[in-house]
Parts: C-alpha cells; structure tokens; sequence
C-alpha cells in the first residue's frame, strides 16, 4: 500500500496552549448565568468570577454578553478583578445557553502580527461567538467546514493533538470531508504548520499487560506489528516524534484507531515541557470517590491506560494525575476535570515560576484532597499553580477552567 505524507502548506499558526503569556482572554456570559430561577447561576458566576480573579492585572479580557445583561455584566464584572475588560454585546439574536463555553466556538490564528478566526463545526450549530469577535477586532472569520471544537484540540510548541472523535467526524461528507480518513488529515493540517497527532485508543491493546508493555525499552527502530488491525488500516499518516520535533513517520502506526469519547482537553493537559526529549502530557488517572462510581471510573481508566499507549508511541511522555469520579449535582457519575486548565512557560515580571491555573472542586470536601494533589504536582513541574476553585457547579456539565474561556493572544515573557 502506498504511504502518503500529509504536509501543512499554510503560513498561519493556531495560538498555542502553552508558551508565552496570555494577553487576552475570553468569556462568555449568556442569559442563562443571569436567570435568578436557574439554580446553577450564581454558582458558575462564581467560578468564571474567581478565574478572572485570578488572571493578572495587566490580562485583557474580552466579555460576551446578551444586550439585555450589559449593565448586570459589567457590574458583575467590577466586581470581580480589576483586569482591563471590553464587553462585546450579542445585540438582536440572543447568545446560545452553549455559548457558555468559549473554548469550543471558534479557532484563533496569526501570521506575524496579523489575527483571523476559524469557525468549526461543533456538537451545537454555529453560535455567534465568531462573529461578534471577528467584528469587535475587525479581522477576518472564516467558516470551517471541519468537525473541530477547539476543547478537541490541543497546541503545543511542536504538535497538535487532536480527538479521534474530531479526525472521524470531520471524514464525514456532512462536514466536508469525502470519507477517507486521509482527506480529513489533509484538510485539518491546513489550519497549521505543527504536525498533527492523534488521541484516542487501539482495541488490540485492551488486551495487553502494562507491566509487561511498557517492561522494557524500545528501540527508536522497532515497530509493534500491526497484524491484529490490517483489516483497519487506512491511507492515513501519523507523525511520531523524534527527539527533538515531530517529523519522522512510522507506518506501523498507519492504523485506525478508535475514538475517546470526551474531548481532549477534559482529560490531558499540555506542559510545554519536556522530558527525554519529548513533549510532556498529563493524562487523568480516574479514581472512585464513591461506591457507585467504581464501574465508571474502572471503564474510564482502562480506556485512558490504553490511550496512554497509543500517545507514548506517537512520541509523547505522560505523567498521571489523579481525577476522581463521582456523583454531580444532578445524581450522575461524572468526573472532576483537573486536566481542564490554562498554563504559560514564560515567567512574568515579579514571579519566580510560570503561572498554571487549575480547576478546583474542593467546596465539595469529597475533593480537597485531589485540589492538593494535582496542585502538588504542577508545583514538582515547576509551576506556581493558581488554584481557582467553584468548578463543582459546572461539573455536570462536563466543563471547567479551559472550557469557559478562550485565549485570544499570547506576548513572549522572561525566559
């Protein structure tokens, strides 16, 4: 069978998850977040209030709202930091209760210092997130007809990784695409030069020993057979990093893998480190707070043992931390997102370490101890974790820290 190289030809690059410092941000605020007969409204204002808090002082923030809510906004919002703000208002046609969650509506590219949005397809129809952001800054917005929330996505300094969900979707004739998995690869590496990885899971490896996998080490040669999938091999390309970029292939890894079914960003973290001389991810480990979320969190971990795998052989080092599982507000089993965060790599004036900042449950003293843990281990990466707690309230939604906000620019900062 033939291999094909899928390679970027675009000069524009997706801001990064990892970095510089964040210089703007977005939010979003719906009419829901002022409903006083939603019983969650107060909450998330508070969680979204207490990561706006936490933000620098000198960190724009970008505030979406309905035309109704402007004065509740910005009086909401005097209250909460002293960062400097500008509210973008949805005017006629009301902002979307999905809306809430920035991150996914829409991609932000620059070239130099030119700035243009990318509009994905999402698990909602287009909300009008895009639009109102490409005419408050006055830059162009493209509609993508690519199935690529950006909760789906992660940016590193060398790669991006991206939900197998995503690849598959956006293969759709519904999305775009003409079917092939290789035709999803071409078009999505068009919207960045970084070489493109995917996260998700083999089902052969359901099968497999850790101890025994992962027992030995591996030459950078040796291939793992992939008899158990040829009926699963697909004309696609997967780029395995070396160790110092991503740019070598491996055809034994030319195979269809199958999908997670979260986005990527609920449950691995980019660093902006590295270590062995490979990008460094947290991926959750799930634990079982409760009796009744033992079968849901042992499904989850196996799975995300298994996704630790596939990421380990498209060149990714992975440290663990622990994400517990349990019952929400609403009585379902869900899990605590701690690998839903934002992060910089540069040091600002006056800190010692770069700044993280990390969704905390710990109102819910189920989770007090997780909130320690997880920030004890970005401490040992070297980070000052800024824990910013409220995020149970959002829990059943599957969202927190990264899903509620968007990072719009990022400027370089003492090394």
């Amino acid at each position: 069978m033939k291999m094909e190289s899928v390679t970027a030809s675009t000069t524009w690059t997706i801001v990064p998850d990892c970095g510089g410092l964040i210089d703007k941000i977005a939010i979003s605020l719906p009419n829901k977040v002022f409903e006083s007969e939603n019983p969650h409204a107060e909450k998330i204002l508070t969680a979204i209030g207490n990561l706006l808090g936490a933000m620098p002082s000198n960190v724009s923030i970008l505030v979406f709202t309905d035309a109704s809510n402007e004065a509740a906004a910005q009086d909401w919002f005097k209250l909460q930091t002293s960062c400097p703000h500008e509210i973008i208002l949805a005017g006629d046609v009301p902002l979307q209760s999905a809306d809430i969650w920035t991150q996914d509506s829409f991609l932000v590219q620059t070239r130099g210092s030119d700035l243009r949005l990318a509009a994905p397809k999402s698990d909602w129809p287009n909300g009008l997130l895009p639009s109102l952001l490409a005419d408050h800054l006055s830059v162009a917005c493209n509609d993508l007809p690519l199935f690529l929330p950006g909760g789906d996505q992660i940016v590193g300094e060398d790669f991006r990784l991206i939900g197998q969900t995503s690849r598959l979707r956006s293969a759709a004739t519904k999305y775009g695409g003409d079917g092939t998995l290789l035709e999803a690869d071409r078009r999505i590496s068009q919207l960045d030069y970084r070489p493109v990885c995917y996260w998700g899971y083999r089902r052969s490896d359901l099968t497999r020993n850790p101890s025994s996998y992962w027992g030995r080490e591996r030459s950078d040669n040796e291939t793992i057979s992939a008899s158990e999938e040829k009926k699963d091999l697909l004309l696609s390309q997967i780029v395995l990093q070396s160790a110092s970029q991503l740019t070598r292939i491996r055809p034994d890894l030319v195979t269809r893998i199958e999908r997670c079914e979260s986005h990527v960003d609920r449950y691995v973290s980019p660093t902006g480190l590295r270590r062995n001389g490979k990008n460094l991810l947290l991926l959750a480990d799930p634990v079982a707070v409760t009796p009744e979320a033992e079968s849901k969190a042992k499904r989850e971990k196996r799975l995300l043992d298994v996704s630790e795998y596939w990421l380990r052989e498209q060149g990714f080092e992975i440290i663990r931390n622990p994400v517990p599982f349990a019952t929400d507000v609403k009585n379902a089993i869900r899990p605590r997102l701690y690998n839903n965060i934002l992060l910089e790599n540069a040091v600002r004036d006056g800190n010692g370490k770069p700044i993280m900042w990390l969704p905390c449950f710990g109102e819910d003293e189920r989770f007090t101890d997780y909130d320690t843990e997880n920030a004890r281990l970005w401490m040992d990466l070297g980070f000052e974790p800024k824990q910013v707690y409220g995020w149970e309230s959002l829990a059943h939604a599957n969202g927190a820290l990264r899903c509620s906000s968007k990072v719009i620019s990022r400027v370089p900062g003492t090394a």
